[in-house]
């Protein structure tokens, strides 16, 4: 099994992420955008991590890409913040769905609206953390056999 956490939206504040990285075993950390400079403060502080992260709206002066695909254990997961797939306007994400099946992406992970949501629309299981700075959330993805879980974490 493959465990992921993933955060976004930590405008500048990482103690939850630094808690979450330190007390629970992962594979890999993802980090969907705003601000990259976390996701680099992360990187230096666990540098024996696999940290990968995206621009957000607020990092448009990162040297980080505005999308990633990951591939698991079959599960490929297409990583971005979300501002530009409409997710503040958008209630199903189709937008986002559709945006990750063109990559051939069985699931989504995005942030923007500071809002955590685990669904599907369109054969895509979205995932959105939250905020870590905004609500005190995170997530986890377990892959496992071709399969991906995910659970939300509060804090607050």
């Amino acid at each position: 099994m493959k465990r992921i956490l993933v955060f976004s939206d930590s405008h500048g504040d990482i103690d939850l992420c630094i808690d979450a990285v330190s007390r629970i075993p992962a594979d890999m950390i993802i980090h969907a955008g705003d601000y990259v400079r976390d996701a680099e403060k992360l990187t230096a502080r666990f540098p024996d991590k696999d940290i990968r992260y995206v621009q957000g709206n607020n990092d448009l002066w990162a040297k980080a890409p505005k999308e990633l695909i990951i591939e698991e254990d079959g599960v490929r997961i297409f990583v971005v913040h979300g501002h530009e797939q409409r997710v503040k306007y958008e209630m199903n994400y189709s937008t986002m769905a559709k945006a990750a099946r063109e990559r051939d992406c069985s699931m989504a992970v995005f942030g923007h609206t500071h809002i955590q949501y685990e669904g599907e629309t369109d054969g895509v299981k979205l995932l959105n953390p939250g905020s870590t700075l905004f609500g005190g959330t995170y997530a986890i993805i377990e892959i496992e056999n071709g399969s991906a879980k995910t659970c939300i974490m509060q804090t607050m």
